[in-house]
């Protein structure tokens, strides 16, 4: 008799929380990560938490789109509907169980940071408007990743530069990146090491002290 994981091509020993806490441990001893994440295992899945640099959304934002190329995600925001709450998720797996890579995003007030007043929400449109309550439908929480709606935008001069656009969260496609398996991440490992190790790229030979010819 057949269970129904079996059925689907699963191997139903993989669901497990102990397997997924190998899996997971493993993610930790090849991945590179030294800190600033919470990995936690729970159901047959391990969920990543990218948690520092706390006051950095860019540089957490960077972790959790390196850590979604390696366990085959795509970046994209995840707003609350009840509270003014996002988030950066990338699901994915971690040798063959199903992961999720996540980090807070701050979103932003129109109060000072000691006395925060109410959130900012993007309309349909692009207008940026406090939100007493919950996120109407089709809205979207401002967060740190977008400019500051306080601060009203400078005078075009002639001859300026245009002014930046306001950042996202950049999306990796997933059919581009490899499952996090033990051997992807040991081969990813090693050649961040040669890379760092050559700066100048495979296959150029370091010159000569001395120009010329021998």
């Amino acid at each position: 008799m057949t269970t129904p994981g079996e059925q689907a091509g699963t191997d139903p020993a993989r669901s497990t929380t102990a397997y997924a806490l190998r899996a997971a441990a493993d993610f930790i001893e090849s991945s590179g990560v030294r800190g600033g994440v919470a990995v936690t295992c729970s159901g047959g899945r391990v969920q990543i938490r990218v948690t520092a640099p706390y006051g950095d959304t860019a540089a957490r934002q960077a972790s959790v789109t390196r850590l979604a190329g390696l366990i085959g995600g795509t970046v994209r925001q995840q707003h609350e509907r009840e509270f003014p709450s996002a988030d950066l998720r990338a699901a994915g797996a971690v040798g063959g169980v199903p992961a999720m890579v996540s980090t807070s995003l701050a979103v932003r007030r129109d109060g000072p940071p000691e006395e925060p007043g109410r959130p900012f929400a993007v309309a349909p449109g692009g207008r940026a408007e406090t939100v007493p309550g919950r996120l109407p439908d089709g809205w979207r929480w401002v967060t740190a990743l977008d400019p500051d709606p306080r601060q009203a935008a400078p005078r075009e001069r002639a001859g300026a530069a245009p002014a930046p656009a306001a950042a996202s969260a950049p999306v990796l496609a997933a059919r581009d990146c490899p499952l996090l398996t033990s051997a992807a991440l040991r081969t990813a490992a090693h050649r961040e090491q040669g890379a760092a190790a050559h700066p100048g790229g495979p296959g150029r030979e370091p010159r000569p002290a001395h120009g010329g010819r021998r």
